[in-house]
């Protein structure tokens, strides 16, 4: 299959150097009250939104490990500026 030159660049955008996509993806709501619940020992709807906008600290650290980070926009997409410039959104 022939890709055009604008879906090869934006595949190239999200791989890595051996032209892996490694994507992080962590900002999914559900997941993240999850673990937030289970460590602050509270139902998951209790889990107050400020603490999964807040989340953005480990996404930054671990968004250089990958190509690519997946943000979803209620929380995530104000994460997009603190991740790092080797990895796209």
């Amino acid at each position: 299959m022939k890709l055009s030159v604008g879906k090869r660049k934006k595949l190239e955008a999200v791989s890595n150097s051996r032209g892996v996509i490694g994507a992080l993806a962590i900002d999914q709501r559900d997941a993240l009250r999850s673990l937030f619940s289970g460590e602050l020992k509270i139902e998951k709807h209790a889990v107050p939104a400020n603490r999964l906008r807040h989340s953005s600290p480990c996404r930054a650290r671990l968004s250089s490990h990958a190509s690519a980070v997946l943000l979803e926009p209620e929380y995530g997409l104000p994460a997009a500026a603190q991740r790092a410039p080797s990895s796209a959104f």
